[in-house]
């Protein structure tokens, strides 16, 4: 194998690694898999969003259908 193989192949599993303690920790850097429930109404959003905003664009987020409050990634609010 040629080096720059190997260290692809490693940079890969670094970022991988860096984005799971990221995920865990809840960070914006982090990926969430899970299905979120609004916290005020209980709703189940969507898996697939639309982003009201440029903040939910670029780092996750939605906005809950029934009671407008501001959901980020993991289902915290972040306005209402």
């Amino acid at each position: 194998m040629e080096y720059s193989v190997i260290f692809k192949l490693l940079f890969a599993v670094v970022l991988i690694i860096y984005f799971w303690i990221a995920s865990k920790q809840k960070s914006k850097w982090g990926i969430n898999l899970k299905r979120i429930y609004c916290p005020v109404c209980t709703t189940k959003q969507a898996m697939f969003r639309k982003p009201d905003s440029e903040q939910q664009a670029l780092w996750g987020g939605t906005t809950c259908p029934v009671c407008h409050t501001g959901l980020d990634k993991y289902g915290d609010i972040i306005s209402r």
